[in-house]
């Protein structure tokens, strides 16, 4: 979660904070076009990006969504988005609503529609877009909310398994879900057919009115997800849903539930199909290293009847979990069917190296009485565990506004996974020892928000440092003072330009010698970096900058004992004066050291000294002048 953006808003007031301005979005995207982060853009109504255009959004990005109309951003079939955020500078889709006013439901919500596989065994026939459905490869089908129209745009499935929808990356979605009628819904992020091409990470659904993530068919995958404070589901699969997911987190609001009849309320719900028939593809995602945190820690709870499962996997579908947790929950995980419990026997669908803690009734259980005993021995035997408390799991799994989804010093979860045998040893995974979504690394940082009901959301969001620096010269001594103006960074790098770098906050640096150098600081803090780069003149200074020569003077000359060396020096540098006989060689050194700005008196004894005509050599870094010395007796 992030934290920096709090403290900045405590330095910072919001009313020196300057308003970023706004435009409405309506209607069709049908070319190329690019949300920039100077700007806050308002979706009202369904906006539809189509005829094969890509919306890039760029990383800051505030995108808000009028609630009146429903509004709902809608990638069609052939379409992409590339919303690219970064761990600094995530993009966030939100609420219109004021400060205070915002709750789930404002706004649909993003749905995507790819042309990968659905398990549908025909195009949908009452389809508003049946029509073009007919003329289309593959099967299609009408995604949720009312979204399709006579031209297809709700339109979703096709035979492209590599098919690519583009990137939802570092992006965050609040407040959205649409309830149209029972069971016909826009989710917070709906996926129809989306393809392995797409890019799916690091993404946060918060306060969803229904599922936080619902995918239809298709096999995209996806790493780094977030659910908090769903209605619904927080992850729901069907019609043939076969991706790989790794890394995600579900935390339950004890006060947010779902109000249809029986057990509504789940963390993952899956059905092969709402037949449930057995077609292919089958409903066969893996999801590894998921922390689902239940409801049960901030009771009583408002709907016992409501909150039911970690996990119903139902109607045929065969999806599998592994080195997971499930907390908190009245029952960790129900297989549902016949056909669910059926696959769970015969290895179809696994359930492997999982721990399930706290329940109120069940770890886990099935609906069909007779294979009740063989589905606990099952599970028993496959690594998974148990326990009785929560605590001692998480260090603040709880916690709905700054939670600490980390293993607790000493956790069972700290140790257990395994990535061996089918369907786990897929590359896609990452080998952990850990159980759940977090080991060693905080994911989670930064990038996150977990009261976005107080964001006052009013310009680019950017929780990075930013990298400046000035400079002071000296010019006599090759030494630079660097004078660090970064801001919101903890940690810096440099790079001279001459090989040498320092991690000081504001060095100073003596070069070897004049010249230009390219100078690089990065500045660093817990969000990400900053990059600046800066050239830096040495400019040499000789003894012409030094000194005036119309008032270098030797007096006396001629002269006896001693002579006086009298000029004026223009900066502190290092200085030597010599005496050299009338060929040119080094008889005396008279003075070597370093000296100040302003006039100089330099005493020359040349009481040792044979009469005669002699040079005296005033030189100043590399560059000397020369003036004539007589010496009597």
């Amino acid at each position: 979660m992030k934290n920096l953006y709090a403290l900045l808003l405590l330095v910072l007031p919001f009313a020196g904070i300057a308003q970023a301005p706004t435009k409405t979005i309506t209607g069709n995207i049908t070319s190329d076009y690019t949300f920039s982060n100077d700007t806050i853009y308002i979706l009202d109504g369904f906006v539809f990006v189509k005829n094969g255009a890509t919306l890039t959004v760029e990383p800051g990005t505030i995108v808000k969504a009028v609630k009146a109309t429903r509004s709902t951003l809608i990638i069609t079939m052939g379409s992409k988005i590339n919303a690219n955020g970064t761990k600094a500078q995530p993009i966030v889709f939100t609420s219109n609503e004021a400060v205070g006013n915002r709750a789930p439901g404002d706004w649909g919500g993003i749905v995507v529609l790819g042309r990968n596989v659905i398990n549908r065994a025909a195009d949908c026939s009452t389809c508003p877009g049946a029509n073009v459905a007919g003329t289309l490869p593959g099967n299609q089908n009408a995604i949720e909310g009312d979204i399709d129209n006579a031209n297809g745009d709700g339109l979703y499935g096709g035979t492209l398994t590599d098919d690519n929808s583009g990137v939802i990356r570092y992006v965050r979605i609040e407040f959205a879900g649409v309830l149209i009628t029972s069971g016909n819904e826009i989710n917070s992020l709906t996926m129809g057919g989306v393809g392995s091409g797409t890019t799916l990470e690091y993404v946060q659904v918060f306060q969803g009115n229904d599922d936080s993530f619902e995918w239809f068919g298709g096999n995209v995958n996806g790493k780094y997800l977030i659910s908090t404070g769903a209605i619904d589901d927080d992850f729901d699969t069907d019609f043939g849903f076969s991706g790989n997911i790794q890394y995600a987190i579900a935390q339950r609001d004890s006060f947010n539930f779902d109000t249809g009849s029986g057990p509504t309320t789940n963390s993952f719900e899956s059905d092969n199909d709402g037949g449930p028939t057995f077609n292919d593809p089958r409903t066969s995602a893996v999801f590894s290293n998921v922390t689902l945190i239940g409801p049960n820690a901030n009771g009583p709870l408002e709907d016992q009847g409501s909150f039911q499962n970690g996990l119903r996997i139902r109607r045929n579908s065969v999806i599998s979990l592994f080195n997971s947790v499930v907390m908190g929950y009245p029952t960790g995980m129900l297989i549902d069917g016949a056909g669910s419990t059926n696959a769970y026997l015969n290895d179809t669908l696994l359930v492997k190296n999982n721990h399930i803690a706290a329940s109120l009734g069940r770890n886990i259980t099935t609906n069909q009485a007779d294979s009740y005993a063989a589905v606990v021995a099952k599970f028993v035997s496959e690594g998974n565990d148990t326990s009785t408390t929560f605590n001692g799991l998480f260090n603040n799994p709880f916690d709905y506004l700054n939670p600490d989804f980390a293993p607790a010093t000493g956790s069972p979860v700290l140790s257990g996974a395994s990535f061996t045998g089918p369907k786990i040893s897929d590359s896609f995974f990452t080998p952990t020892t850990f159980r759940g979504a977090l080991g060693g690394e905080n994911w989670t940082e930064c990038w996150t928000e977990f009261n976005a009901f107080d964001e006052p959301y009013t310009n680019t969001i950017n929780f990075g440092p930013s990298a400046a620096f000035g400079t002071s010269v000296n010019d006599a001594t090759f030494t630079v003072a660097f004078t660090n103006n970064s801001t919101t960074a903890t940690t810096y790098s440099w790079s001279f330009g001459d090989g040498q770098t320092s991690t000081d906050a504001s060095p100073s640096h003596a070069y070897s010698t004049f010249g230009t150098y390219t100078v690089t600081l990065i500045a660093n803090n817990n969000c990400g970096a900053d990059t600046t780069i800066s050239e830096v003149t040495i400019i040499e200074v000789g003894i012409e900058e030094l000194a005036n020569t119309n008032n270098v003077s030797l007096v006396p000359n001629p002269a006896n004992e001693f002579t006086q060396v009298v000029f004026n020096q223009k900066a502190t540098a290092l200085t030597s004066i010599d005496v050299l006989d009338i060929t040119g060689k080094s008889v005396m050194n008279a003075f070597n050291g370093q000296l100040a700005a302003g006039q100089n008196n330099i005493a020359v004894n040349t009481s040792t000294l044979a009469p005669g005509v002699y040079l005296v050599r005033i030189s100043s870094e590399g560059i000397s002048l020369t003036y004539r010395l007589a010496v009597s007796k």
